[in-house]
């Protein structure tokens, strides 16, 4: 395990996530390599579907990761073929990241195919499993893992799933921990699609762009103005790095102080300081405790 930089976190450790000790059956603990700091991410939505999607459903997967990703958001997938891993390239290398779970020991990559995933997660996103080093993808390993991906998310976005898969065995764990259920509506005459669109029969949220899974955990700014003035916000820039950094983030979405602390790792002595300078030089305006930019 050293010398592969595995680390064990067991379920007494500070590091294990709070949000899986509350499953029916938590974890002993999470084999883990990569950034451990995802664990404890501010947002993460899960990501699920088909192993064989169609290339509608590899886009939507692509689109929603990446757009969340690059605004913050933590992407929990599977590391399966198919919607799994596109949500997981589409978001490797974005602000959020990804984290993939594994229905394998650590040391194992299935699918292979997904080789050169594994080992880029590994060193820049993350990997986690609760089963041993040397365990095989047994049939009954991955709805097992299942309850671990909804209970890292907050909410689980289901593209393209059957209505026998294993992709609802992950959204009834999500229902039973109280998360919230988003579905991308398919075409009503494949079967590829027939999971999802009972789903949203049975009450799910319908949503056709990122915007509609972030509203129910940001608050965007109702007021903001469109056109010249977009444009000249975008090319504001900043007197130093770190003011750079909150306008950046306010810009993308976040615009309260706790997210803002969350997302830019400096104290809230300093961000409130910030975001004094930034409000004297009419760049943003505080209402009601949300940070709106001018």
């Amino acid at each position: 395990m050293e010398k592969n930089n595995i680390r064990l976190i067991p379920r007494c450790d500070p590091e294990f996530p709070e949000s899986l000790t509350n499953l029916y059956t938590p974890p002993l603990g999470l084999y883990a390599k990569g950034n451990l700091s995802l664990l404890h991410a501010p947002l993460a939505i899960g990501i699920i579907g088909s192993r064989n999607p169609t290339v509608a459903g590899e886009k939507h997967a692509r689109l929603f990761s990446q757009s969340l990703s690059s605004i913050g958001v933590t992407i929990v997938s599977g590391l399966a073929d198919g919607i799994d891993g596109k949500s997981h390239w589409a978001s490797v290398n974005e602000l959020g990241s990804t984290i993939g779970v594994l229905g394998t020991g650590i040391d194992i990559c299935y699918p292979r195919v997904n080789k050169k995933l594994f080992d880029l997660m590994s060193e820049k996103a993350l990997i986690i499993t609760e089963f041993n080093l040397g365990e095989k993808p047994l049939p009954y390993h991955f709805p097992q893992r299942n309850r671990i991906i909804s209970g890292l998310s907050q909410g689980v976005l289901v593209i393209e799933a059957r209505k026998k898969s294993g992709s609802l065995i992950t959204v009834n764990h999500a229902l039973e921990q109280g998360k919230n259920i988003y579905v991308i509506p398919g075409d009503i005459s494949s079967s590829n699609w027939a999971g999802g669109n009972q789903l949203l029969k049975e009450g799910a949220k319908l949503v056709t762009d990122p915007r509609d899974i972030l509203e129910d955990y940001v608050i965007f700014d109702q007021t903001a103005k469109s056109g010249d003035a977009s444009n000249k916000q975008s090319i504001i820039k900043m007197a130093t790095v770190e003011e750079q950094l909150l306008f950046d983030l306010i810009k993308k979405g976040y615009r309260s102080i706790d997210e803002l602390v969350a997302c830019s790792g400096l104290p809230i002595s300093r961000i409130n300081s910030l975001l004094t300078m930034l409000e004297i030089e009419e760049i943003i305006m505080i209402k009601y405790g949300n940070i709106v930019l001018i």
